[in-house]
């Protein structure tokens, strides 16, 4: 499996995956490949309250496209629909927490293999399986009254997944990009910027919520794609693989740790020293969380025009240019 690590800026990104999934009317998730996507991920309450609920916000999905969630330690989850102007999307509310206690008290991090939260006070782990793909996330730990702890999400990225039918002698890819959550209400500065670590398997059949904990052959004998990256606040990243023509789902790990090294005083921006290998002494924070997520793919059936639309697509990732992070930033 042959993976490559780039860069794009976060607006370009989304022109490009517009141009990809949607030039052609009449072309859907599905006709390219992708027939569900999942999220199982570890947290910690690294808030200074102690949290009573959570709250996962799914921009651009229907409640019943949330197809199942992952047993948790909360007495009532919750689902519903819900509209901002033109952005719909669906809420998924956990209320009544009951491991040990009735809150989970602010906890330092530390490394969980993605499901030590199950039987862990302190974090949680929350799961969910989709029919189709948000176009952001957003996770919030509330407090006894039900409101949201502070402004910013928790920093845990979702993949967005792309999927490329097979042409002539090239294989399929698969294209997964993450990026740090904005806040729903866009801040002029960029948000904080956070360390990752990847790693990448696939399978030959279709997986579910339940298969993405550590202990499974499937996350077990994952292989290492990215040992360490700096996920800039505000500036996706996106790794894509050659999958086998009897793939029919891929799985990846991320492992999410703060970065503690200094920050642009006007837009936010890491001034990292960070030139590969380990992270700089200062720079390696604590542990955020780790969140398993997979694609479960669909045979596709495109037209030869969809085809072409999807390389044109690609075709505009691979050529655009960075921005100016302050740009990004303050954009409309």
């Amino acid at each position: 499996m042959k993976t490559r690590l780039s860069k794009i800026p976060l607006r370009l990104a989304s022109i490009a995956a517009g141009l990809a999934l949607t030039a052609a009317p009449g072309v859907a998730l599905a006709a390219v490949g992708i027939q569900g996507t999942l999220s199982n991920f570890d947290v910690f309450n690294d808030t200074a309250s102690n949290a009573y609920g959570a709250e996962l916000e799914l921009e651009g999905v229907h409640s019943t496209d949330v197809t199942s969630t992952y047993p948790s330690h909360f007495n009532q989850i919750l689902k519903t629909d819900f509209t901002n102007g033109a952005v719909f999307g669906t809420r998924i509310d956990y209320t009544g927490y009951n491991f040990n206690a009735s809150f989970i008290a602010p906890t330092p991090g530390q490394s969980t293999n993605g499901h030590f939260c199950v039987n862990l006070a302190g974090c949680e782990h929350f799961g969910f399986a989709l029919s189709a793909q948000p176009t952001a996330t957003r996770y919030f730990w509330r407090d006894q009254n039900g409101a949201r702890i502070g402004t910013v999400p928790m920093s845990v990225p979702n993949a967005t997944w792309t999927y490329v039918p097979a042409v002539q002698n090239q294989p399929a890819r698969l294209q997964a990009q993450i990026v740090v959550p904005q806040p729903e209400i866009p801040e002029a500065m960029l948000p904080d910027s956070v360390w990752v670590k990847a790693y990448i398997t696939e399978s030959d059949v279709p997986v579910k919520l339940e298969d993405l904990l550590s202990g499974n052959a499937l996350i077990d004998n994952a292989k290492v794609e990215t040992e360490w990256a700096l996920l800039e606040g505000g500036v996706p990243d996106v790794a894509e693989a050659d999958i086998g023509v009897n793939a029919e789902a891929v799985i990846r790990r991320y492992e999410y740790y703060k970065y503690t090294g200094p920050y642009d005083p006007t837009e936010h921006s890491p001034l990292s020293a960070f030139a590969g290998g380990e992270p700089p002494p200062g720079e390696l924070g604590a542990f955020i969380s780790a969140n398993m997520v997979a694609a479960n793919l669909a045979a596709p059936v495109p037209e030869p025009q969809t085809h072409a639309l999807l390389l044109a697509g690609l075709g505009a990732l691979a050529f655009a240019s960075r921005r100016p992070l302050k740009a990004l930033a303050t954009a409309p």
